[in-house]
């Protein structure tokens, strides 16, 4: 095992708590859920976007579209949510259940869970998007000051 740690860790691991801690905070402020609702939602989140906004031709047709058509939509199972987070089959049933109640998330005709469709036009989830990109731009500045910051130790060595 190596004595010194290469300076990058440090400072990626530091701007990574400060990234996420902005991503907590932001989540629970607009939503008003806990961390493992919000977990369970971005899983489903992932999934209800990935097929289309990773395809050019359905991303650039319905990119600014109000509502994308649940057609080109994704999905997911609630097994796949529960294999993907590491929580028990149940939690995820249960939270599920509670999302879907709390129009969050609903079920397609196989039973798999996408999120509901219309909350990107609300101005709160655009404000929330907004703060979340922030967030990340931030991220990337701590990211280089830190990762610009000598090593005194590794410093002195090298004289």
């Amino acid at each position: 095992m190596a004595d010194d740690v290469p300076p990058f860790t440090r400072a990626a691991a530091f701007a990574a708590t400060e990234l996420m801690l902005d991503l907590f905070y932001t989540a629970t402020k607009y939503y008003a859920l806990d961390l493992e609702a919000i977990w369970i939602l971005t899983v489903i989140g992932h999934e209800t976007m990935r097929p289309w906004i990773l395809d050019p031709t359905l991303a650039e047709r319905h990119m600014s579209d109000a509502r994308v058509p649940d057609s080109v939509r994704g999905s997911i199972s609630r097994l796949m949510v529960a294999d993907r987070t590491g929580l028990p089959r149940e939690t995820v049933r249960r939270r599920i259940a509670e999302l879907s109640a709390a129009g969050f998330v609903s079920l397609d005709e196989k039973g798999n869970v996408r999120l509901a469709g219309d909350k990107v036009v609300r101005p709160e989830y655009q404000q929330s998007v907004a703060e979340v990109y922030a967030a990340v731009e931030r991220y990337r500045e701590r990211l280089a000051s830190l990762a610009a910051k000598p090593n005194d130790r590794a410093a002195q060595e090298d004289k």
